[in-house]
């Protein structure tokens, strides 16, 4: 049985890597996947003693990069030296050491590097979102992926992969539209020039679909209709269904992310793992609009770990359940849970974890160290080696 606790380099930094893996090994859990690149944030630490508000450096690594093996995009290093040495450190203490890995969510290099973000179809740059299928970003998260992997780490996790949705999250964001899937899926696509160019070259008419994709939106957004989302997410599963280009858009989308993690993992150690986590949004069966197709993606990669978010075990048995039959079994999966605001009770986690083991499935991760509250990890980890008693 394997329970891995996520947890981020600046909370064990404070703590101690010895006090850290301790405390680890006492909750019942067997790994940790400690975040060595990661994006801009404002977390609240309950048990922070340094503070409890806490706004990471955006974009940052949490290792000592090999700068010479990139190319135009290069990794910064987090400025405080303990949290850089935080991983290695923790390694240090026998604790076994995932390499949570973020790729492409990265703010710093999107507002420095503007060419290079993915783009709506009106051309507005979602700044935080590095384009996947742009060469320079492709070999970004290339030399990203091999340099963490070099790290005394046992494999790594990565994340955001693909395209990040357009509400994903940035600075202070404000509408007075309501987000729903329609809206929300034809302003995630992304139509930069590569993406265009690349496209068009497979058979796609990429410009005209961005055309449509344009002027749908601006007549949904100056007209009178207001859908709820369940009405919204009919109207964009008709888009897909009706419209072929659209369709092809997604499945190329799809193939560029999955040959990503392919050459990721070519790269690195056949030694060390390569999980992904395939979706920033719930339920994990619309990780494609991300550009995640979970079967190819589980073949790519030697896992998945997906990010059952949820309120409810129901809904949690339900989403891997249903990732079980797109990737064709248990033994390449991994299911993230959040035992705590806003997610499970610590009584909807017990019956998540019974449901899972029931499904065959033994490797859990819990999100995250930093975040839960103390009253939270003492209750999970009283679950968690009362069941393993």
């Amino acid at each position: 049985m394997r329970r891995t606790l996520f947890a981020y380099a600046w909370d064990i930094a404070e703590s101690g890597a010895q006090a850290f893996a301790d405390e680890a090994r006492r909750l019942g859990m067997t790994d940790a996947a400690v975040a060595v690149s990661y994006h801009a944030g404002k977390f609240l630490r309950p048990k922070g003693t340094s503070g409890k508000v806490f706004y990471p450096e955006d974009g940052t690594v949490y290792f000592e990069p090999d700068l010479a093996s990139y190319g135009r995009l290069k990794p910064v290093p987090v400025s405080d030296l303990p949290t850089r040495r935080a991983v290695s450190d923790l390694a240090a203490t026998g604790l076994p050491v995932e390499g949570w890995t973020v790729l492409l969510h990265n703010s710093r290099l999107g507002i420095e590097n503007p060419d290079l973000i993915a783009r709506n179809a009106f051309g507005d740059g979602l700044r935080f979102s590095l384009c996947p299928a742009n060469d320079a970003v492709a070999e970004y998260a290339v030399a990203l992926s091999a340099d963490a992997a070099r790290q005394p780490v046992t494999g790594l996790t990565l994340e955001t992969p693909g395209w990040l949705p357009q509400v994903h999250g940035d600075h202070h964001e404000f509408q007075q539209v309501r987000n729903q899937p329609w809206l929300d899926g034809m302003l995630s696509l992304c139509f930069c020039d590569t993406c265009v160019t690349k496209a068009s070259d497979t058979g796609i008419d990429a410009k005209a679909l961005k055309r449509w994709v344009a002027t749908s939106v601006d007549n949904f957004l100056n007209g009178p209709a207001d859908p709820d989302p369940g009405m919204a997410g009919a109207w964009w599963m008709a888009e897909l269904a009706t419209r072929p280009e659209l369709a092809s858009f997604i499945r190329w989308r799809c193939f560029t992310v999955s040959t990503l993690v392919k050459r990721i993992r070519a790269v690195m150690p056949a030694d060390k793992s390569l999980s992904v986590i395939p979706s920033v949004a719930r339920p994990t069966a619309g990780a494609w609009a991300e550009g995640s197709d979970l079967a190819a993606l589980s073949k790519g990669a030697d896992s998945l770990s997906i990010c059952a978010y949820e309120p409810t075990a129901g809904r949690v048995i339900a989403d891997a359940v249903d990732t079980i039959a797109r990737i064709g079994g248990t033994e390449r999966l991994r299911v993230i849970l959040r035992p705590g605001h806003p997610d499970l009770s610590i009584g909807e986690t017990a019956a998540a974890l019974k449901g899972l083991q029931a499904l065959g499935l033994d490797d859990i991760g819990f999100y995250n160290h930093g975040h839960l509250r103390r009253a939270d990890l003492d209750a999970l980890g009283a679950l968690l080696t009362g069941e393993t008693a």
